[in-house]
């Protein structure tokens, strides 16, 4: 990609079906970014490996991801990066990979009603790498692990019931800190 950005990483805490990915998409569009989808990642290592066992794709995804996120500044000179994923669960692990390499972080926060949240969910469905009964069942560990990255970490910006996706005022906020650094 020909695209030079500061280095800036996007990471959302937040939960499942939440609008993530349609967010990192846009921030892709509007600014160049560059992203990198879990998700994505998972259903290529499914294809590969031929199984859709999580105890086997989430391992082998994370491993991936470490490396790939160690090598992003031999890959591309293009600094502004997405990480289409919730930080929340992993935090203590993969921010200092971040800073080692120089990143500067921008949260994205959501803080969703319960009810809202089972909405998106069901609204979403199952994807090829997540079913939405385990989503449901990983609603209250994500309020968890939410509580404890927020005890360290402050969003750059926040999106609850109502303006969860209020994509344009997320890009504008990105905006303002690429032009900053």
């Amino acid at each position: 990609m020909d695209k030079k950005n500061p280095k800036l990483i996007v990471v959302f805490s937040g939960g499942n079906a939440i609008g993530k990915t349609t967010l990192s998409r846009k921030i892709e569009k509007e600014l160049g970014a560059i992203v990198i989808e879990n998700d994505e990642i998972k259903r290529h290592l499914k294809a590969l490996l031929g199984t859709a066992d999580a105890n086997v794709l989430s391992p082998i995804t994370w491993k991936y991801t470490q490396t790939l996120y160690g090598r992003l500044q031999e890959l591309t000179q293009n600094g502004l990066i997405v990480r289409d994923g919730v930080i929340d669960w992993y935090y203590d692990r993969l921010i200092p990979i971040f800073e080692r390499y120089g990143y500067s972080m921008f949260i994205v926060g959501y803080d969703l009603s319960r009810e809202k949240s089972r909405d998106l969910i069901q609204k979403r469905g199952d994807t090829p790498t997540f079913l939405e009964e385990r989503a449901y069942l990983l609603l209250e560990d994500h309020e968890i692990h939410i509580k404890r990255f927020r005890e360290h970490y402050t969003p750059d910006i926040m999106l609850d019931d109502e303006t969860v996706f209020d994509h344009e005022r997320v890009v504008e906020a990105v905006r303002e800190r690429l032009a900053g650094l």
